[in-house]
């Protein structure tokens, strides 16, 4: 796993390494400034004639945009340098580097950009914290209207620790991030602005990386948490799934979990269901045991149902519990009721979620071993949170919980996914794309994660296995079908590539 740092975290992985005798902070800056030039040099195509606009700004990201230029020029590149204030032209690295005075301009609020040529932003960094005004406003409105642009550490005008703009930013088409990504690369504006994230080795000490525990997931952590398969098994061994799934109307949903539960390799599945659902259920997953029940309530299970379902509980080796349930307020006792019985491994999601939202249950009550799947608004409403702050800085919102889960595990759902594991650490999830943002396709991890659950997978494993293969479904649909277009029934189709992609090292 990568490391994701805070400002704050940056700040001080800087100040360790210094002090520690490590690296000096002109080292630091020599290292970052030579490694952008030379990954200009390597992955723009026909760099030699290409025109490069180097964009500083007064702080330590403009230092490494000034010496970029300079191993630009040094490299025969066509660069030219363009300070934002006046005082740097008397910048000790402008001297140090020998930067000549024609490849040196002070840039003007009247500068017109040519949407033709590259530029490096290297205006401001990440030790932004306030609203953008003045020139720099007017610079990155005007810079803005340019698509070839590679930013620093992180697009200016982007917040470090939330991804929220400041006003103004700029969108790049690549960012270049010195040692570790930062949390603002994958949230709010950040996460559309930043582009393509590469990561620059520029000799920070490894020891001095915060232990701040929030990590981004890489495709080495999920092969290392598989099974080995077994040969000498039957369903049974396999795992046995409870799903408690659907309602007049959303019987869709049930679908979607019960087919990414068995795409993803649960042995037999069982779902309780309204009778009137049976045979849409039963002819669309004949690969399910159906068990429907009277309906005291047209459409849904109710308080009449419940032993039907706590009797099932000793049966399954994992219950997902939830997806397409009705939506009512105030019927929610019946599902209270369950949860509180239930001692097996258990994913909730969707209307699974109303108990606990009403005050009918509280998550001390929940199995031990649960995965929560909500997505903002549900968050928002189980924990009696405001959904506009919990989308503004989405990571203050889970650290206020994680001693509320007591273990739990919380995968928060959204364009980069948040897993809270059982041990409060945070891990962020960017493997997925936009593709998933269309209804059903979080029915269909539940499945996933409930699965894996049912294969004797601890809760921590599941969801970090089961949010990474739901993301590969959709890079394998993009990859092979079509940039756009993907239905959350397109995604259990994917599940057996998607299984592939993780198994194999090619």
């Amino acid at each position: 796993m990568i490391p994701v740092l805070t400002r704050e975290a940056a700040y001080a992985l800087d100040r360790d390494t210094i002090e520690s005798g490590y690296l000096s902070e002109n080292e630091l800056m020599h290292n970052a400034g030579k490694s952008i030039a030379q990954f200009i040099i390597e992955n723009v195509k026909d760099p030699f004639n290409q025109k490069f606009n180097i964009i500083a700004g007064v702080g330590n990201n403009g230092g490494d945009a000034i010496i970029a230029h300079a191993y630009l020029l040094e490299y025969e590149a066509n660069s030219s340098l363009f300070l934002i204030n006046k005082t740097q032209f008397t910048d000790d690295l402008v001297k140090k580097y020998r930067i000549p005075e024609d490849k040196c301009n002070l840039l003007s609020e009247k500068k017109i950009f040519d949407t033709s040529e590259w530029y490096l932003d290297g205006i401001i960094g990440i030790g932004l914290n306030r609203k953008i005004e003045g020139k720099y406003a007017t610079v990155l409105e005007q810079l803005s209207l340019c698509s070839n642009i590679i930013s620093i550490d992180i697009p200016s005008g982007i917040i470090a620790n939330t991804g929220i703009d400041a006003g103004y930013a700029i969108q790049a088409q690549c960012t270049l991030t010195m040692g570790n990504p930062k949390l603002g690369h994958f949230f709010n504006t950040g996460k559309d602005y930043t582009g393509i994230l590469e990561i620059l080795d520029i000799g920070f000490k490894l020891e001095a990386v915060s232990k701040e525990n929030i990590q981004l997931i890489e495709i080495d952590d999920i092969r290392d948490r598989l099974h080995a398969p077994m040969e000498n098994t039957h369903k049974y061994k396999q795992g046995k799934l409870l799903l408690i799934c659907g309602s007049k109307g959303y019987a869709g949903a049930a679908l979607l979990t019960a087919q990414g539960a068995i795409k993803s390799g649960t042995g037999i599945a069982k779902m309780i269901i309204p009778e009137s659902l049976y045979a849409i259920i039963e002819n669309n997953v004949p690969e399910v045991i159906t068990l429907p029940v009277p309906e005291f309530i047209p459409g849904s299970l109710s308080l009449e149902n419940a032993e039907r379902v706590t009797d099932e509980l000793t049966w399954s080796d994992a219950m997902v519990f939830g997806s397409g349930l009705t939506m009512d307020m105030g019927e929610n006792q019946w599902k209270a009721k369950i949860l509180k019985e239930t001692k097996i491994p258990l994913v909730l999601d969707a209307a699974g979620f109303l108990p606990l939202a009403e005050g009918n249950l509280s998550i001390s009550e929940l199995p031990d071993c649960c995965v929560l799947t909500p997505h903002y608004n549900e968050f928002a409403q189980i924990f009696k949170m405001d959904k506009e702050s919990v989308t503004a800085d989405p990571i203050k919102a889970v650290k206020n919980i994680i001693s509320i889960l007591e273990g739990r595990v919380l995968v928060l759902k959204g364009p980069t996914t948040i897993i809270v594991t059982s041990t409060g650490d945070i891990l962020l999830n960017d493997h997925g794309n936009s593709l998933l943002a269309t209804a059903g396709t979080g029915d269909v991890l539940s499945g996933v994660i409930g699965a894996l659950l049912s294969n004797g997978y601890n809760s921590d494993d599941a969801a970090i296995i089961g949010t990474w293969l739901h993301g590969e479904c959709a890079q394998q649909f993009s990859a092979f079908s079509s940039s756009k277009g993907l239905i959350a029934s397109d995604l259990p189709y994917f599940l057996p590539a998607a299984w592939d992609s993780i198994q194999h090292v090619y």
